[in-house]
């Protein structure tokens, strides 16, 4: 039996683990389109910060594959999948078939129509190799100016700000507002960042972003006139699936699984932040993000490819730590 795992993300990583220890004689080969082992991406503001070493990021050695009898190849993007033929083809058209197939490429922030034609003066934030970059311009940047939503943002905002930059902090709505469970926090944390010089621009968004010499010249929907020397910009956070097109693989946002984690195609499964499954209490279908939903996700995923019929509990919550808070949030919010 070969299995092949498309994605090095923690729902990928431990899926092929899983599967080896359920399936030793099985061939698992994981296909990651960064060029780094895998690494804990909710670390990477500590790494921006020197709070930790890039060393220190990487969870799996590549020993690791070699003990558990995996193939891990990084660096190799899968342009299109043939589920007829049951096989993969890689960006340089390498052809790789397998038996069982489990697609766990994530998600990335997006960009929609008003921003995109501006992509090259947005820098990214996602990525180690974005924060590498980064890490490399930060020492020559002074003031910062932040669109988009979500935790990303939380995390952002408290990385420039204790890199000592000068922040400003655009919103679309009445205030900055997070999907977390305590109502309360969200003013919290609104304040602590206006306490700790973080300037916050609401009801307005980003309409236009010009290069002028080594610096940008923003400007937003109610005319707004802004100066900075780095732009970081998102419309919304969306699984990475375009690997599925022309495929079959029914999707709304994202893939949309069974609670056994299966695909609507047969012998393709799914997991981690680019499934989109269904939520009994919502009585809708939703995406639930995170680290640790990933790596459960993947172990489930890998159970059942050799066999097995465990079920996926869908999750209200996910805990995570910002600013040595312990904190939940609700990604259905």
């Amino acid at each position: 039996m070969k299995y092949v795992i498309i994605g090095s993300g923690a729902a990928g990583v431990n899926a092929a683990e899983i599967i080896k220890k359920n399936d030793s004689k099985g061939e698992v080969v994981i296909f990651g389109d960064e060029r780094f082992f895998p690494y804990n991406r909710y670390q990477l503001t500590d790494f921006l910060c020197d709070s930790i070493q890039q060393e220190e990021l990487f969870y799996i050695s590549p020993e690791f594959f070699k003990n558990i009898g995996v193939e891990f190849r990084k660096g190799q993007y899968v342009k299109a999948i043939n589920p007829e033929k049951k096989s993969i083809r890689l960006f340089h058209n390498e052809v790789v078939y397998y038996d069982r197939l489990l697609i766990a490429t994530g998600g990335r922030p997006w960009l929609g129509p008003v921003l995109l034609p501006y992509k090259k003066h947005i820098r990214r934030y996602y990525s180690l190799k974005d924060i590498c970059v980064l890490k490399k311009k930060l020492p020559h940047i002074r003031k910062c100016i932040v669109f988009g939503e979500g935790l990303s943002s939380l995390d952002l905002l408290c990385g420039l700000n204790k890199s000592g930059k000068e922040v400003t902090y655009i919103v679309k709505g009445v205030k900055p507002e997070w999907p977390l469970v305590d109502p309360e926090l969200c003013e919290e944390l609104c304040q602590l960042q206006k306490k700790e010089g973080i300037k916050i621009i609401t009801e307005d968004r980003i309409t236009t972003i010009e290069k002028e010499g080594k610096h940008f010249r923003v400007l937003t929907l109610k005319q707004r006139e802004l100066t900075a020397d780095i732009v970081f910009a998102w419309d919304n956070y969306k699984p990475k699936i375009s690997c599925i097109k022309g495929t079959g693989i029914e999707k709304k946002t994202g893939i949309l699984v069974n609670e056994h984690l299966e695909t609507s195609v047969e012998g393709i499964y799914a997991a981690g932040d680019c499934v989109e499954i269904y939520h009994p209490g919502l009585k809708n279908y939703w995406i639930n993000y995170g680290w640790p939903n990933a790596i459960e996700q993947g172990e489930i995923a890998g159970l059942n490819m050799t066999g097995q019929e465990k079920t996926y509990q869908v999750h209200e919550t996910i805990e995570f730590n910002l600013m040595g808070k312990s904190l939940k949030a609700r990604w259905w919010k």
